[in-house]
């Protein structure tokens, strides 16, 4: 009798596992057009696209900074884009996005990281082509994703 509850729960346990490991790679997505569709919540969409205006802010106050030879200007806003902003994300929002999605985020933020790290020294060009990888990342992005709100 007792083999027979241990066996349920150790199948139920499998379940379990398989589709939290399913949740953490796939989120909540679907294919549309042809993006993948991630739906949240309308609070955690306004999240996501307000972080994707910060970054963009931030990105203005890189080249602002470039624009006037301010290189302590370039670094704090390199800064403010590193992976600090994404220190206090929601678990659950987490959850729904797709594992790419969170890859290239965390990769854009470390990449800001980067920048404001090494900023002493650089040429102008040199800043400028790590903006565009940086760049590349997000454009990629926008292409791949679409952001929709859970009806």
């Amino acid at each position: 009798m007792w083999k027979k509850v241990a066996i349920g729960l150790i199948f139920a346990w499998v379940i379990t596992i398989s589709y939290a490991g399913y949740k953490f790679k796939y989120g909540n997505t679907k294919k549309v057009d042809s993006r993948v569709e991630i739906i949240l919540t309308a609070p955690e969409k306004d999240l996501v696209l307000g972080e994707m205006r910060l970054l963009l802010e931030g990105l203005q106050g890189i080249i602002s900074g470039l624009s006037k030879s301010d290189f302590k200007k370039v670094e704090v806003s390199a800064r403010g884009n590193g992976m600090v902003m994404a220190q206090d994300v929601n678990p659950a929002l987490m959850l729904k996005l797709p594992v790419e999605f969170k890859s290239v985020g965390m990769g854009v933020h470390k990449a800001f990281d980067d920048l404001a790290e090494n900023i002493d020294g650089k040429d102008v060009k040199i800043i400028l082509r790590e903006i565009d990888s940086i760049m590349d990342s997000c454009v990629g992005c926008h292409l791949i994703y679409k952001l929709e709100i859970d009806r």
